[in-house]
């Protein structure tokens, strides 16, 4: 009887120690050509010392990679009251992404680092 599995692909770093302000997007993630169900996405925020800012990031979607949608499909705040702070996101079904970071108001720099890891399902 054959087990049905998910099989992972290799982890890739979408953004490496962006300094974010007003705004800093992610590389587009692409599930769509391998095959792929979904991605786990982490994201770690540095803050400056005495932060004012907290992080928000949002997640845009792309049928063709090239023309991504015009409003978030999520969006979470992340906390400076915890520094340096990470969070884990669970994304599915989505053809291809990327993910915009960007501080909260306008007095922080943010450094900002994140990586995806796809999944897949596979028998065997």
């Amino acid at each position: 009887m054959a087990t049905i599995s998910k099989s992972w692909a290799t982890e890739n770093t979408i953004m490496n120690a962006a300094s974010v302000t007003t705004g800093t997007y992610s590389s587009v993630v692409d599930l769509v050509t391998n095959g792929y169900e979904g991605s786990v996405v982490t994201i770690d925020a540095d803050f400056p010392a005495s932060p004012t800012d907290d992080l928000i990031v949002e997640v845009y979607s792309s049928n063709d990679g090239t023309n991504f949608d015009d409003t978030p499909i999520f969006s979470q705040q992340i906390s400076n009251g915890t520094d340096p702070n990470q969070i884990t996101i669970l994304l599915k079904d989505l053809p291809e992404f990327k993910v915009l970071a960007k501080r909260s108001g306008s007095t922080d720099t943010i450094t900002v680092t994140m990586k995806e890891k796809s999944w897949r399902w596979q028998s065997s």
